[in-house]
């Protein structure tokens, strides 16, 4: 039996006495059933390459990505922290580790420019590898550049932030932030299916700010469509932490210290749980 959506039209009114009631006539429309797809674990066929980690060159970092070692391909993760907590130095140090390890990562920046990358570059050399993509040189074709860039196949794409990302959609072309969240989570699931020029299945490291009260911005609709979360958090003296509040990938709780000395990142974790 095929179901049905209500459509509600107004009934028309001529000039003097009304011919109807004046009130909302209901139409239907078929659904059509049919694209509903019920599918059982076994009937699904992926490449073996998504049970193959993308190793950086820290063992803590590989370590709570997942339990494989490194990050997950046809992931997607966001991480989380206030301002100062460290999470674009984390996250380009981490693709700068993926990339010696032969991938082809891309740092999307809705928030940095030129200027400010060289100096953090000067600061921690071994980023100066990491290919970047400056969005607020493109924010009127927002949809059109990320649209390309997801299509080009990279093994990772960072972006840095969800929430700059959405705004400039969002002032674009006019639309809810609904809309735009809908956009950039169907385009990255997209890339993550290998639906792109080198048939690779994305993963996605999606930075996002948080509240001064420790809040996520953003919908909850991102947290529960996403592979993984973790947040980086700096305490009053300045100890950096990051982990994970949700990892499908890792079956362990890790809690690492990272900081920042003689031009490099160093890591180190202990067991939370």
């Amino acid at each position: 039996m095929k179901k049905t959506e209500t459509i509600v039209q107004p009934v028309k009114k001529g000039r003097g006495r009304p011919k109807g009631t004046g009130k909302k006539q209901l139409e239907t429309k078929p659904f059509d059933v049919s694209c509903i797809n019920v599918v059982k674990g076994n009937n699904l066929n992926f490449s073996d390459n998504i049970f193959i980690p993308m190793a950086t060159e820290s063992d803590e970092l590989n370590t709570i990505l997942s339990t494989k070692g490194g990050l997950m391909p046809a992931t997607n993760m966001v991480l989380v922290g206030g301002p100062g907590s460290g999470k674009t130095t984390v996250v380009l140090d981490m693709l700068s580790g993926i990339s010696r390890n032969g991938k082809k990562v891309l740092f999307i920046s809705g928030e940095m420019d030129e200027i400010g990358y060289f100096k953090m570059c000067k600061r921690l050399p071994h980023f100066g590898d990491v290919p970047v993509l400056f969005l607020k040189e493109h924010a009127d074709n927002v949809k059109e550049v990320m649209e390309h860039v997801f299509q080009e196949g990279y093994d990772v794409i960072a972006i840095d932030s969800l929430a700059e990302v959405i705004e400039m959609y969002k002032a674009a072309h006019k639309c809810s932030k609904t809309e735009a969240e809908t956009w950039l989570i169907i385009e990255q699931d997209k890339a993550k299916l290998a639906m792109n020029k080198r048939n690779v299945n994305t993963s996605f490291v999606n930075i996002q700010q948080q509240t001064k009260g420790g809040d996520f911005v953003g919908s909850n609709r991102i947290k529960h469509m996403t592979d993984a979360m973790s947040h980086l958090e700096v305490s009053a003296e300045g100890e950096r932490t990051m982990h994970f509040s949700k990892n499908r990938d890792c079956d362990k709780n890790f809690k690492i210290r990272f900081s920042f000395f003689k031009k490099n990142v160093f890591y180190s974790f202990q067991t939370v749980a």
